[in-house]
């Protein structure tokens, strides 16, 4: 019972969080990060409703898409992606949160010509300033979005950072506001393969000042699954 009481008090924390900052309205998705569980657990918490799950290593998602093919889940991908592992995630991801250089990007685009299938991601922004996290540099995020806004081999679907580890209230929401002020202008370059629908920001340990601070996809992890 542990993962649906779990499950439950997240999600009343969303709908709080959402009515405290004016987007009672919205809906921000809540995305299980289930890289340290196994199938089992996987099961159970899909079986109170839970449909979307992430990974961060892409043998894993392979493997658990693989295990898990009788569910309806739809598998996200949070993880550091090596140009050599795109098969292990292309096609079988929703969407690829963590496409952090030109040249993944273009990997991307001969994927899409090999398959036929067009598998959407977000570019990772680096906001964090930690030497240990990728992403494009937030002064270039724009202009790589103008580049690549009409080129129909691409679904790029909006934004995903992650704030600095352990780090203060403050400095957190700053990073979360910068986040959410590039989405905001990268509004004005949408095209027919950018669009300004998902900002991921907010993890188990930040995800209500994520949400109060403009975020519309969170990922989910130990709060999820801690029996604690």
């Amino acid at each position: 019972m542990y993962l649906l009481n779990n499950l439950n008090r997240i999600k009343s924390e969303i709908a709080d969080a959402l009515k405290a900052s004016g987007r009672a309205e919205q809906k921000v998705e809540l995305i299980a990060v289930s890289k340290t569980v196994n199938s089992e657990e996987i099961r159970k918490l899909y079986s109170y409703g839970q449909r979307s799950f992430a990974e961060n290593r892409p043998q894993a998602l392979r493997d658990k898409t693989k295990e898990l093919s009788d569910l309806n889940i739809e598998w996200h991908f949070i993880g550091h992606l090596q140009s050599n592992k795109i098969k292990y995630v292309y096609p079988t991801s929703a969407l690829v949160h963590s496409v952090d250089r030109i040249e993944l990007i273009e990997e991307f685009k001969k994927y899409a010509d090999k398959t036929g299938v067009i598998c959407p991601f977000l570019l990772q922004v680096h906001i964090s300033g930690e030497s240990t996290k990728q992403g494009f540099d937030p002064s270039e995020i724009l202009d790589i979005i103008k580049q690549y806004n009409n080129d129909n081999r691409l679904s790029i679907k909006g934004l995903m950072g992650m704030a600095p580890l352990n780090s203060d209230t403050q400095t957190t929401g700053d990073c979360f506001k910068r986040l959410y002020t590039l989405f905001n202008e990268s509004r004005q370059s949408e095209g027919s393969s950018y669009k300004a629908e998902v900002l991921s920001m907010g993890m188990s340990g930040d995800f209500v000042l994520a949400i109060s601070e403009g975020s519309t996809m969170v990922r989910i992890g130990s709060a999820l699954f801690n029996r604690e």
